[in-house]
Formats: structure tokens, C-alpha cells, sequence
């Protein structure tokens, strides 16, 4: 080989070694060029289908969690509807706060029984009860206001009344009591997120005690402290949700993998330290009625407690307070809760619609289910919204609290 040959040959050996590393590093960008566009554009996709779109909470010092304004998602699982967070942070349509002339308010405090994000907005009892009320015209307007969030408890909903919906000005404040809702009150850190929401309490003289600790416990947990960094990406982004889902997926399958099968191959202490370390699923209390006794009955005296601050914020605003014990599937019936609720009701002599005597008769006589799972129908909520309706008119709770005998013979006077 001549000297030339060799310096050319070297000289292409140097070339080719040269462009290999600006070849991968192309390959590189082109592939990270191609994922960014394609994440780009599966997110609207994802988002016309409705996936992974559920997240539409956001965490509250004050009341735990509260719905992300204008954030439209979609339910699955019990039921179907897709729907969208009005301005102001309701599962409604828009509102005012400051209330129009000629309009008698009702205000519906409630979770997920009164949310009812299993059926269609227009589907829900509160809809349906605006829409009765106003199916005959008249002068005055009737407007029902959903005030509810899944998950609350009797204590958030108190919270909800007292820093948010008396804004308002209602007439009328339906507090709504959700089937086994004292077994519901106490905290759950296990379950994290819908679990981390004030507590409270009663003191010996009944005054009624508020406790942040356990919210504050969570949410300065490495748990809490994720969902509070990522909270934009989890109520914009529904391929976030799509990775957090699977992520959460993965971690359950570890736990149960571990808790089956790798502790049966473990030491003992190595077993005790992993057992220590795991979150154990708590007890479904549908299945299981053990918290009954002592327990139910200090519930009772905190539920009892909280009713009477949520009628004693209504009476300094001037409207009328109504307590609904909403109704359930016989195989869920709470009969000693039932009668705490009946019991406190009798003593503060507040004004109680219990649905459950009603519906337990339309549940066998019905061919129409009432409810999906523990939740209404849309024949169900029909059915709420008609009772209601029936209720208040019986009890005169549909006339102002000054003292008129209607709304409508209020404005009749003010045009005279």
C-alpha cells in the first residue's frame, strides 16, 4: 500500500469515527422532536375522549379540598356524565352571588349523594327541583343552588355553609345528611387525599371543636407535598392523569405483591419491619356496622353539634334551615343512625325530612332502579326531587322568614 493510499484511508477512518457521535446525538433529537410532538398531540385527544379528566380538586387549608373552577370532567365507573365546574366552584350551572330580585334562594349543602355526578347535571334532583318549582311561572324565581362536593363529611359541609354558600343570601339551606354519614366524620390517613380534611369534636359541655392536625399531618407528607407541586399538571393535564393513574396502579400492585407472596420468604423480624411500613386498607363500613356503640354515640353528639352551628349561621342570615336525611338501599340502612339523627332533630326542633321511610317502599314496589350502586338514578334523583318538593311545600318552608305568607305576596306588596 503506497503512503498516499494510507494517508487517505486514515483520513476516511477519522471522518466516519467523527460523524458517528453526530449521528446518535441526531438520533437523539429527532427521537426527543418526535415524542414531544406526539405527547403534544395526544393531549386534546385524550382530552375529547374524556380520559384520565376526573382530577378536579383542589386542596383547601380551610375545608380540605374544593372543585377547580371552570374545569370541565368526566365520570365513570357508577354512572356516566360529562360536566363542567361552573365559575364559582359548583357542580351547577353559572350563578350570581348576589341573588336577583324576585328570587327565592334554596341552598343544598351535601357530597356526592346531592353533587350526584353519576347522572347528567340536568339529571340531578337539584335541577329538576329548580325546574319543578318554576314550571308554573308566577312572579318570583326559584333558584336551587348545589353546594355539594364528593366526599364531605357533615363537618365539611358545615364549613362550606358558613364560609361560602351564605354568601349567597338564601331563603332556605337544605343540609343534607348522606347515609351512614357518622361512621364517614373521623380521618383516614391511609387513603390520603380525600381523608386529609379538618376533624371535629365535642367537649364535654357540647361545644363544638374544629381540628386541623391530621389535614396538616398529610399534607406535609411526601404524599401531600406531590399532590400540592403538581397540582396544575393534575387538573390540565389528562396525560398526567393517564402516568398517575398507572403509577398508582403499579404501587398497589407492588403492595399486594408483597403483602402475598414475598413475606412468605422473608425472616420474621424482616417481616414485621415490612408489615410496619405498609399501608393496610382500612374496613368498607357498609360491610361492617362495628363502630356502633360508644363510638356511634359520641358521633351522634358531634353530628348533633354541627347541625346546630350550620342552623345557628342561617338564623343570624335570615333564612330558613332544613335538615335531609337522604335515603339509601335497604342492605345499607343505618337504623341506629337513623334514630341519633330523629332524636337530635326532636331535641333542637329543627325541621328533618327523612327520606328513607319513602323510598324503602318505592324500592319494592319500583320497576325503575333507584339508585346505581349506593347512588341515585336519574329515576332516583326524580324521585328526591318530588319528595322534596312535597316537603317543603307541606312545611310552609317556601314562604320568606320575615314573616309573609309568600314570596309571591311579598312582591305583590311591594308593587302595591
Amino acid at each position: 500500500m503506497t503512503l498516499s493510499t494510507l494517508e487517505k484511508t486514515e483520513i476516511t477512518g477519522h471522518s466516519v469515527a467523527a460523524k458517528k457521535p453526530r449521528r446518535r446525538l441526531l438520533s437523539i433529537v429527532e427521537f426527543l422532536l418526535f415524542l414531544i410532538v406526539g405527547l403534544v398531540l395526544l393531549e386534546p385527544v385524550l382530552k375529547l375522549a374524556g380520559v384520565a379528566d376526573e382530577e378536579n380538586y383542589l386542596l383547601d387549608d380551610k375545608i380540605g379540598w374544593k372543585p377547580v373552577p371552570n374545569r370541565s370532567a368526566t365520570f365513570r365507573g357508577e354512572g356516566y356524565s360529562r360536566y363542567k365546574i361552573n365559575s364559582l366552584g359548583m357542580r351547577d350551572k353559572e350563578r350570581t352571588i348576589a341573588k336577583p330580585p324576585n328570587t327565592f334562594r334554596i341552598a343544598v349543602i351535601g357530597c356526592s349523594m346531592t353533587e350526584g355526578k353519576q347522572v347528567p347535571l340536568d339529571n340531578t334532583y337539584c335541577s329538576v327541583l329548580e325546574k319543578q318549582l318554576n314550571k308554573d311561572g308566577g312572579a318570583i324565581k326559584y333558584e336551587v343552588l348545589n353546594f355539594a362536593v364528593s366526599a364531605y363529611t357533615l363537618g365539611q359541609e358545615y364549613l362550606r355553609l358558613k364560609n361560602f354558600a351564605l354568601q349567597f343570601k338564601p331563603d332556605l339551606v337544605v343540609f343534607t345528611a348522606r347515609p351512614n354519614a357518622l361512621l364517614y366524620m373521623g380521618p383516614d390517613l391511609d387513603k390520603g387525599f380525600f381523608n386529609a380534611r379538618p376533624v371535629f369534636g365535642v367537649m364535654p359541655d357540647g361545644t363544638l371543636v374544629e381540628d386541623h392536625n391530621f389535614q396538616r399531618h398529610w399534607t406535609a407528607s411526601a404524599e401531600g407535598k406531590r399532590v400540592k407541586n403538581f397540582t396544575w399538571l393534575s387538573t390540565h393535564s389528562c396525560l398526567y392523569g393517564v402516568v398517575g393513574k398507572c403509577a398508582y396502579s403499579l404501587a398497589e400492585y407492588k403492595k399486594n405483591f408483597v403483602a402475598r407472596f414475598y413475606l412468605k420468604f422473608v425472616s420474621k423480624q424482616r417481616r414485621k419491619q415490612i408489615l410496619a411500613s405498609l399501608t393496610l386498607p382500612g374496613v368498607d363500613v357498609r360491610d361492617s356496622m362495628k363502630a356502633q356503640g360508644v363510638a356511634l354515640d359520641y358521633l351522634g353528639k358531634v353530628a348533633a353539634a354541627i347541625v346546630r352551628e350550620s342552623k345557628s349561621e342561617c338564623d343570624k342570615a335570615h333564612c330558613r334551615f332544613l335538615l335531609a336525611y337522604l335515603p339509601t338501599q335497604t342492605r345499607y340502612m343505618n337504623a341506629s343512625e337513623q334514630q341519633i339523627i330523629h332524636r337530635f332533630s326532636e331535641d333542637m326542633k329543627l325541621e328533618l325530612v327523612d327520606f328513607n321511610p319513602e323510598f324503602e317502599h318505592l324500592q319494592s314496589v319500583s320497576l325503575t332502579p333507584l339508585y346505581i350502586d349506593i347512588h341515585p338514578s336519574k329515576f332516583g334523583h326524580e324521585k328526591i326531587a318530588a319528595y322534596l318538593k312535597t316537603q317543603l311545600e307541606k312545611k310552609g318552608l317556601l314562604k320568606l322568614s320575615n314573616g309573609a305568607n309568600s314570596v309571591e305576596s311579598a312582591v305583590s306588596s311591594n308593587v302595591n
